[in-house]
């Protein structure tokens, strides 16, 4: 994987507009602050589509209440 494919790019549900690029930890941060749910959609040059971040490995930093 080349080192721009390192990078994760967000979209909030409901928006058409796409976020990043956000390395793993800079992603991991963003969720653990509540500003990504899981509803939300993540997306790396890897993936053919979006991601809902629920469905993804990193689904265990989701703030639940």
């Amino acid at each position: 994987m080349s080192e721009a494919g390192k990078f994760w790019y967000y979209n909030k549900a409901g928006d058409t507009e796409k976020y990043g690029p956000y390395t793993d930890d800079e992603l991991i941060r963003l969720i653990r602050q509540g500003i990504l749910t899981e509803n939300d959609y993540i997306w790396m040059m890897d993936l053919e589509d979006w991601l809902r971040l629920g469905n993804s490995i990193y689904s265990s930093y989701i703030i639940t209440e």
